[in-house]
């Protein structure tokens, strides 16, 4: 990949992340945001690989990050593990998310996409951990009204970073 290239491919990220941080300013608590690498991505085998290169991520201070990636926009939160055991999910109805540990996010998930409820709700009962980790998947082009809305129904329900 050549100059022009790469450059392209960040300032798309760069306009993306604008964009939603200019939507994010109405009525949120403070927003920051900064170029991080070493993240993790799951291949096309499902498992958990380390991505060298940076993208931007938006802090929403006390509520989560939203993390602009090449090919979608995912947001990472939290919420006490007690809390999340008779908790419905059903608000997230048609919005791909998965449920990790936060003290080992590279085990086994405790929930991912077509999971059956119970079983979520086992692995949660069975953990010993205090809050789990909560990554919502998002089109690259999602709407930065959208994104606000989402973090405002997070905060409203109890999620944290």
């Amino acid at each position: 990949m050549n100059m022009k290239e790469r450059n392209e491919i960040y300032e798309q990220l760069q306009t993306r992340c604008g964009a939603l941080r200019h939507g994010l300013r109405d009525g949120m608590p403070e927003t920051k945001w900064g170029w991080y690498n070493g993240h993790y991505y799951k291949n096309d085998q499902g498992e958990y690989e380390r991505a060298e290169y940076p993208i931007p991520v938006i802090t929403v201070q006390g509520v989560c990050d939203i993390e602009i990636n090449l090919d979608s926009v995912s947001l990472t939160t939290k919420r006490g593990r007690l809390e999340t055991l008779d908790y419905s999910l059903d608000k997230f109805a048609g919005i791909p998310f998965e449920v990790f540990s936060i003290e080992q996010y590279l085990d086994p998930d405790y929930y991912a996409p077509g999971m059956d409820m119970e079983a979520f709700r086992e692995n949660i009962r069975k953990s010993q951990e205090k809050e789990l980790g909560f990554s919502f998947q998002f089109e690259c082009d999602v709407d930065s009204g959208r994104m606000r809305e989402f973090v405002q129904l997070l905060r409203r329900e109890g999620f944290y970073s």
